[in-house]
């Protein structure tokens, strides 16, 4: 084990010592030490640290004038207040702002000025945490917002759960429900919050345009859910109400819901031999179910022509004279079958017919199928009918479910259909008139609304790939508690293949390790996180900076993967992302990072973050549970990298863990004698960075390792993007290297396979019209 030693004389210096000069003494699993800190005063009571942000007293919303005088004073509104005050900056595409902002620091900054940024609007989050202390951090949910000139509020959103509702109830025996922004144009971020039976929670896999976030696994309970998005060119757009998902506690019987209709609105209708054939239609949920229609005429059962399915026209007429009864019986698998109680009623009488009414009903006066955008303009519809004083009621699904369209009434109107959102809707017309047979519509006029078409701009972008284009540094996080000795083991085993693919692959890499709990570096007590370690038997300088090129590297990575070992003192307290965001913060003493050079880190764990990952429904054994800090959050990892490094950094973050839901590879682990947990933060951070995810009870971790290697090779051959390409991105390399596929990932595309040095790149695509 390497040592780290820092001498404070003005200057912070570290240097590592050899391997054998601190030998650690190993401890069992049962020995361990907590440090409890002190606290005094009424914070104490509170079991986080308490924030309500606000500008100038108590707005959230700030607007700066191009020019001339302006002041925004900010409050952190914190308790306790003696906390670490952290303010991240962020614009409205989530990108984060490196300049210094003047006056935002502290508990109360004061005359604060985005205006050298220029004209946009920026987001400002707080972090706020006690060093030392027994307080969970504080971490906005949403963001103070400082608007710099005339911005319009040109962001729309119309969040739905399932696509076209605002409230579900999810039984056991259902699938979560998938949430929706719908946001006119794409916003640049989403934020989601939510709350459970009025308690603010944080829900796993609810973020982005589009999600389905496993509330079921969460347990019974009301969930309210509100988006908070930003646009560029816009200001924010928030929701004034929430989505509400129920979720039950337990899995009930479902039933199969209908309610039969004759041409869309009626439970009885009149038929003569003029009459066209009525709509019959089951209006079911789920649609899927299966029909079947029975009837009678004067109470003898008789056979329909063409009454089948969720929607038809039988000929009733066909039939001759009479009062029919129609009866539908619907089943599903898993549900209770719906049956009539209450028939619909269809009499056909032929003595006195009168005259036909004639309608034909139209989008725009001519079209019966149209397709339009959310940006409009609405269609007209006419009803076409003669006579023109016919009575005309119009219906409307959405997607198969009955809607509400203002506006949409009478012989002619331009209904909004473009305010209900996107999706196909099907109109009817039924019309009456005076000494005339009723008017049904055979079949639906059909308006399909789609999205807004974008204004966007084009952009170019041209490289000459350098040999310096295809280094990256290797970050390996090991888990060294002690139910990992066998996957430390198994991993020291199977890193052969991965080290000499990576060696033939051309990379100039170079690789330093750490691990999950803090480290005792100089035999003194105080504990540092983020220490590297030693590469065992390795002669290069510095010892813990491994790079291409060394002999016998196989050699190297299994004596020191044995020399970590597991189950020292504290480490029963595995914070990887912790580990990672200190090893990032020495970067000007380690040697680790290169500036020109991509970062993929690999970690290995059996557990969450703290074991659990901060939620309490994971914990397995009494005192599990333990609070997250700010750089525990995935989140955090990231700022930390492109604060460090700039936004242009390429990196991934990757693990190998008991992946979630993945009970099998749970229960095998805990079959090694120690209770394992999913990776939620880990994988999380993975998918944050574009990272990858290994299973940890892969039999052969070369496979996991080689998909790794390949991820680092294609970040490598990687550029990152002005902005989320709307449409597809052109690609040429001269000289030709043959096919090249392409991934997007966080505004940053990536080759396959990487483009060599000497070759020159083009890129052309758009981004959106600010």
């Amino acid at each position: 084990m390497n040592c780290l030693k820092f001498l404070f004389s003005g200057v912070l210096c570290l240097y590592v010592l050899t391997t054998t000069s601190c030998a650690p003494v190993k401890f069992s699993k049962a020995t361990s030490f907590a440090i409890q800190p002190s606290c005094t005063g009424a914070s104490c009571n509170a079991s986080a640290v308490q924030c309500d942000p606000k500008i100038n007293g108590t707005s959230t919303t700030f607007t700066f004038p191009l020019s001339g005088a302006s002041t925004a004073n900010v409050n952190a509104n914190c308790s306790p207040s003696n906390v670490d005050y952290i303010w991240v900056v962020k614009r409205s595409d989530s990108s984060i702002v490196a300049t210094t902002i003047p006056g935002l620091s502290g508990a109360t900054p004061t005359a604060v000025d985005f205006r050298g940024l220029g004209a946009g609007a920026y987001y400002v989050f707080l972090t706020a945490t006690q060093t030392g202390g027994a307080l969970t951090p504080y971490n906005a949910s949403t963001p103070l917002e400082f608007i710099v000139g005339n911005i319009g509020n040109t962001l729309v959103c119309d969040p739905k759960l399932n696509a076209t509702l605002t409230s579900v109830t999810v039984n056991q025996n259902d699938n979560n429900a998938a949430v929706t922004a719908n946001c006119s144009p794409a916003a640049g971020s989403y934020v989601w919050t939510a709350t459970k039976n009025g308690v603010a929670t944080v829900i796993g896999g609810l973020s982005g345009a589009a999600s389905t976030p496993d509330l079921k696994s969460m347990g019974a309970g009301v969930y309210n859910l509100y988006l908070y998005a930003t646009a560029t060119g816009s200001q924010h757009w928030q929701s004034s109400t929430p989505l509400v998902v129920t979720v039950n506690g337990t899995s009930i019987t479902l039933a199969v819901d209908c309610n039969p209709k004759i041409n869309g609105s009626l439970n009885s209708l009149t038929l003569t031999s003029a009459s066209a054939n009525p709509l019959i239609s089951a209006n079911c949920l789920p649609a899927s179910s299966t029909y079947t229609w029975s009837a009678t005429r004067n109470g003898t059962p008789v056979t329909v022509p063409n009454l089948t399915g969720a929607n038809s026209n039988p000929n009733f007429v066909a039939l001759g004279t009479g009062t029919y009864l129609v009866y539908l019986n619907a089943t599903t698998n898993g549900y209770t079958a719906w049956n009539t109680t209450t028939p619909l009623t269809l009499t056909v009488d032929n003595s006195g017919a009168g005259t036909a009414l004639n309608c034909a009903p139209r989008l725009n006066g001519t079209s019966t199928a149209l397709t339009i955008t959310t940006a409009g303009p609405n269609p007209t519809l006419t009803a076409g009918c003669v006579p023109s004083a016919a009575t005309n009621t119009w219906t409307v699904t959405k997607n198969g479910t009955p809607t509400t369209v203002t506006g949409l009434s009478g012989a002619s109107s331009t209904p909004d259909f473009t305010t209900l959102g996107q999706g196909v809707y099907l109109i009817y017309l039924a019309a009456t008139a005076p000494g005339y047979n009723a008017y049904a519509s055979p079949t639906p006029l059909t308006l399909t609304v789609g999205p807004a078409v974008t204004p966007v701009r084009r952009v170019g972008f041209s490289k000459l790939v350098q040999v310096t284009d295809n280094k990256v540094d290797v970050v390996m996080v090991f888990d060294d508690s002690n139910s990992m000795s066998p996957e430390n083991t198994r991993l020291g085993g199977r890193l052969q293949g991965f080290v000499n693919d990576l060696t033939s692959s051309g990379i100039d890499w170079q690789m330093c390790a750490t691990v999950t709990r803090a480290q005792d570096v100089n035999n003194n007590g105080v504990l540092y996180w983020g220490a590297s370690r030693n590469w065992v038997n390795y002669l290069g300088s510095p010892q813990w900076v491994l790079k291409a090129g060394a002999a016998d590297p196989y050699s190297i990575f299994t004596n020191t993967v044995a020399a970590i070992g597991a189950g020292w003192i504290g480490t029963d307290d595995e914070r990887g992302i912790k580990a990672a965001w200190w090893h990032a913060e020495y970067k000007q003493y380690n040697s680790c990072y290169r500036a020109d050079a991509s970062l993929a880190v690999i970690l290995i764990s059996d557990e969450d973050v703290r074991s659990v990952g901060g939620d309490a429904t994971q914990a397995y054994y009494a005192g599990e549970l333990q609070p997250l800090e700010a750089d525990d959050q995935p989140q955090g990892y990231v700022n930390k990298i492109k604060q460090s490094f700039g936004l242009n950094k390429r990196f991934t973050f990757n693990s190998i863990i008991v992946k979630p839901g993945d009970a099998t590879c749970m229960a095998a682990q805990d079959a090694e004698g120690a209770k394992s947990h999913y990776g939620y933060k880990y994988s999380e951070l993975s998918q944050l960075t574009g990272g990858s995810v290994g299973d940890i009870c892969a039999s052969d971790y070369s496979s996991n390792l080689y998909y790794f290697k390949d991820r680092i090779v294609n970040s490598l051959a990687s550029v990152p993007l002005e902005c989320a390409p709307v449409g597809d991105i052109n690609v040429t390399v001269t000289p030709s290297i043959g096919a090249v596929s392409v991934q997007i990932v966080n505004n940053t595309v990536t080759f396959s396979p990487a483009i060599p040095a000497g070759r020159t790149l083009q890129l052309g695509y758009d981004c959106p019209q600010n």
